[in-house]
């Protein structure tokens, strides 16, 4: 009895020591492509940037490649495979995941827990806008990049500025405006430069001394008439988004989905 109970000790213990040395995400990989469309390489790296992308963020970032879904709706399907794998990140199973059905050539994006708050349905259509036409080309590599890309600019914001990327707050306006200011402070440098520059020009405190010889024996002014101007308001169109994240009734946000 008491050799059984050292012999148990020593196999629970060293089953122990075997699950500490297994990689942290070997039973749940971020990347998963069940098509085999990735050679392993490619697959290898695709890894190691969506656990980049996750990592602090406590959301975690899908990537899914399935052949033939046949009639079943992508995001249905989508769904079914996040809860059946008990997939996303923490007890709120929060992540972003994205469906690409090759042989069906159908897409999704669904999120869930933080991964709803964090990825809004704006966000979400600035993502599949640059993925899709990527996708119509059969570009399953470059897609999965330019995903797992924008998942980590959208989670790096979101952590900077406690908010996520939405309508009233998109990262491009930041870039106009540094593409604005910047011609307009060289400009503005050139006038300064230009303005010192001028030394015959000064400044008269009275009208007829701009005209050398030109002396007026009389000054009245007298008030001929007032200027009135309009300026036509248009009525402003309504947003398609009033922002933030659609969640059904099963606690997923996300896209329709569609076809490439």
């Amino acid at each position: 009895m008491k050799y059984c109970k050292k012999l148990f000790a020593l196999l629970a213990a060293a089953l122990l020591c075997m699950a500490l040395t297994l990689p942290a995400g070997a039973a749940a990989p971020l990347v998963r492509d069940e098509c085999g469309v990735f050679d392993a390489d490619t697959l290898a790296d695709l890894e190691e940037q969506a656990e980049s992308a996750s990592d602090g963020h406590d959301v975690d970032v899908y990537f899914l490649v399935v052949d033939d879904i046949g009639d079943a709706d992508q995001r249905d399907y989508a769904k079914n495979y996040y809860i059946a794998n008990g997939l996303g990140y923490g007890d709120e199973q929060s992540g972003i995941l994205f469906l690409l059905a090759v042989g069906s050539r159908k897409y999704v994006t669904i999120t869930y827990g933080e991964g709803v708050t964090a990825f809004t349905d704006y966000r979400i259509e600035q993502q599949e806008d640059e993925i899709v036409p990527e996708l119509s080309d059969e570009e399953w590599a470059d897609a999965a990049y330019t995903y797992i890309d924008m998942c980590d600019d959208a989670l790096d914001y979101y952590a900077d500025y406690g908010e996520p990327i939405d309508v009233d707050n998109d990262i491009g306006l930041e870039d106009l405006l540094i593409a604005m200011i910047f011609p307009l402070g060289i400009s503005a440098f050139i006038c300064l430069i230009l303005y010192h520059q001028m030394k015959t020009a000064k400044r008269k405190t009275e009208a007829d001394e701009y005209m050398p010889g030109f002396t007026l024996r009389v000054k009245r002014d007298r008030y001929t008439h007032t200027t009135r101007e309009r300026t036509y308001d248009p009525p402003q169109k309504e947003s398609n988004s009033s922002g933030g994240s659609s969640v059904d009734s099963d606690g997923f946000g996300g896209s329709s989905g569609g076809s490439f």
